[in-house]
């Protein structure tokens, strides 16, 4: 009897003593299987994280797009709008410059002459023209070469102004250089008289004087 109580209880501390080990041993190293799931969930993360990714670049070159034809939209807009202004302010001055075409056209024959020239310009400019400066008016725009002005190359009377200054600074500087040239002769020819008066030791002759002012005479006649 107690023999086998002995037993029992040995018996009873070896499969507590196996328990215990089992319970402490290490974990196994994860199956093949568990190995290719977690391969699988890694790839399809991936996956969806590059779908993502394109997802979100192709809504920001849509939008990059959508700007761009946005902005492309303006500018025609912008380009429109200008023409239109560019086309009303080249018929008001159509207009302007036809209804003053009217006013110098005196005889309603449908071009101006010289003298209506020169009698519109005096009274809208309020100053004095003279025949040469009209006729210079009259060929610079009379396209056509028939000696008188049609509506279409009327030009208005801010143009005949502008024209007529620019004609005026012309003469001016072309008048200014005939002044300095003439000094220029005037001092050489002095310079030549004193030469001859060195050369020649005396008071000069009137026929020196004469030939000594000959070059600045001719040059300023031309």
């Amino acid at each position: 009897m107690y023999t086998k109580s002995i037993t029992i209880a040995t018996l009873c501390l070896a499969s507590t003593a196996d328990a215990f080990t089992i319970g402490s041993a290490p974990r196994t190293a994860p199956s093949v299987q568990t190995r290719k799931l977690h391969a699988r969930t890694s790839s399809t993360s991936t996956t969806t994280r590059t779908i993502r990714s394109t997802f979100a670049l192709s809504m920001a070159e849509a939008d990059a797009d959508d700007e761009i034809q946005r902005l492309k939209s303006m500018a025609a807009k912008l380009r429109a709008d200008a023409a239109i202004l560019e086309a009303e302010k080249a018929q008001q001055l159509a207009d302007a410059a036809e209804k003053v075409f009217r006013k110098f056209d005196t005889n309603q024959d449908g071009q101006i002459t010289e003298d209506e020239l020169k009698a519109g310009l005096e009274k809208a400019l309020k100053m004095e023209l003279s025949e040469k400066r009209v006729q210079e008016l009259i060929k610079e725009f009379d396209a056509s070469g028939d000696g008188a002005l049609q509506i279409d190359e009327f030009v208005g009377v801010d143009q005949f102004r502008n024209r007529l200054e620019a004609l005026s600074r012309e003469e001016k500087r072309l008048a200014s250089e005939a002044k300095k040239t003439a000094q220029k002769e005037s001092d050489a020819a002095a310079m030549q008289l004193a030469k001859s008066e060195i050369l020649n030791d005396g008071a000069p002759t009137t026929s020196d004087k004469v030939l000594s002012v000959l070059p600045y005479l001719v040059s300023f006649g031309n």
